[in-house]
């Protein structure tokens, strides 16, 4: 069985079981929030999506939740625009690689969201080894009839048994090596995990071509950020942060006897932020005012770290971490926060919580800054709202940029960059 969701969106007549509530504490537990919720309503089990976009698996039922970015009425063609969104968002950001022609074909495939991330992967991990596998130079140690490469004596000394072989060190260029081990064992978990007929077919394709690579026991994200990214293995950087996001979501599993529970969860708030940073800088001449147009635009305040107070010894605590500041000489005339939450119509805050506003009120007072600007997602059913707070020296504005339509198509992305415009365009009227 099959269910698919919007965030916060009530199931009809799912009837979960006491094993699939267990299941769900158990994610609760690994993820450290609530994934979905159970409850009674009208006197029926039913689930409540929450905040987390990804797919959840009770069983033999798979839950979909995706986000509410999409313009159509019809819901099958909901899931298809959300799916493609969330596809293009990720492609913006860098996080995986995937061709205009079969955008809109792999969003209106009966897949959910993990096996149409695990079709991406082995589609361009096939395409990109059959092109050639990524090999370097490796040290090898071994024992061998010949003397090849550096003759290890003390260690040929140990061993007076085998006088007749050279125990040798030497460099071999080979495609066993970290980068491909990392994908080889991706491969491997995602081959275990797919349930499509399809993605399967291919992952066993892959295992057969990378026979050569050592199959590791275990890897973790750490050993994804010891890969040095360079110019003789760049076109496999898409492939590596898509790696990421599988090995990320690696620990949120658990098999206890026929009953199976998996979870791909997306951490939208991360998601969000990257994709409006990327696309401010993308498009950066036009969408900022002459005023800006200067700037450097620093992410995560790289290169201009404050903090909010100092210890009793004079160290720095409390590091304040903008998502965006923007720099013009010694002065800091913007800083930009993004927030996935949805905003209230209606409030005169809008909702925007007390927490984030203290937030965005030290970031204003630590760099001397006359305007901070939050963004917030605009999502189905809900109208384009902007506020402004004035503070002591110049004002918070709380506003939403559209995500509904379909990025992929320039008059949307045009839409995206009028929006930006004027909130930027409005920043300088302090």
């Amino acid at each position: 069985m099959k269910l698919a969701l919007f965030e916060y969106e009530l199931s009809c007549g799912f009837d979960w079981t006491d094993q699939d509530q267990e299941a769900i504490a158990y994610l609760e537990t690994v993820i450290g929030d609530c994934p979905l919720e159970t409850v009674i309503h009208n006197g029926k089990r039913e689930l409540k999506a929450r905040q987390y976009v990804g797919v959840f698996r009770l069983g033999d039922r798979t839950v979909q939740v995706l986000p509410k970015m999409y313009r159509s009425t019809n819901p099958e063609e909901q899931n298809q625009e959300a799916v493609q969104n969330l596809l293009y968002m990720l492609e913006y950001t860098n996080q995986l690689s995937v061709k205009q022609y079969s955008l809109a074909s792999l969003s209106q495939q009966d897949l959910d969201w993990f096996e149409v991330l695990t079709r991406l992967f082995a589609i361009n991990l096939l395409e990109e080894w059959q092109r050639g596998a990524f090999r370097n130079y490796q040290s090898v140690s071994d024992t061998l009839p010949v003397l090849k490469g550096k003759w290890n004596l003390t260690e040929q000394l140990r061993r007076p048994e085998r006088k007749h072989l050279f125990s040798v060190t030497f460099d071999e260029f080979t495609a066993d090596n970290q980068l491909n081990r990392v994908l080889r064992y991706v491969v491997e978990r995602l081959y275990q995990l797919t349930r499509n007929f399809h993605n399967r077919q291919m992952l066993h394709e892959l295992q057969q071509w990378m026979e050569e690579v050592t199959l590791l026991s275990k890897v973790n994200i750490e050993d994804l950020r010891l890969i040095p990214i360079t110019r003789l293995n760049q076109r496999y950087e898409t492939l590596l942060n898509l790696a990421r996001l599988f090995l990320e979501n690696e620990s949120i599993q658990l098999s206890s006897g026929n009953f199976h529970t998996f979870a791909f969860a997306l951490d939208m708030n991360k998601l969000f932020e990257e994709f409006v940073i990327s696309f401010i800088d993308r498009h950066r001449r036009e969408i900022l005012p002459t005023e800006l147009q200067d700037c450097e635009l620093l992410s995560q305040s790289m290169g201009a770290v404050r903090y909010l107070a100092k210890t009793s010894n004079q160290l720095p605590v409390f590091q304040l971490k903008p998502d965006l500041v923007m720099r013009q000489k010694v002065r800091f005339p913007l800083i930009i926060d993004t927030k996935y939450k949805r905003l209230k119509e209606g409030d005169r805050k809008l909702g925007v919580s007390q927490a984030d506003f203290y937030q965005m009120y030290a970031y204003a007072q630590r760099y001397g800054c006359p305007h901070v600007l939050l963004i917030y997602p605009q999502v189905v059913g809900m109208s384009e709202l902007e506020a402004e707070f004035a503070i002591e020296g110049g004002k918070i504005t709380a506003a939403t940029i559209d995500l509904c339509g379909d990025l992929s198509k320039q008059e949307e992305r045009d839409k995206l960059i009028e929006r930006l415009k004027r909130l930027f365009a409005d920043s300088q009227g302090v």
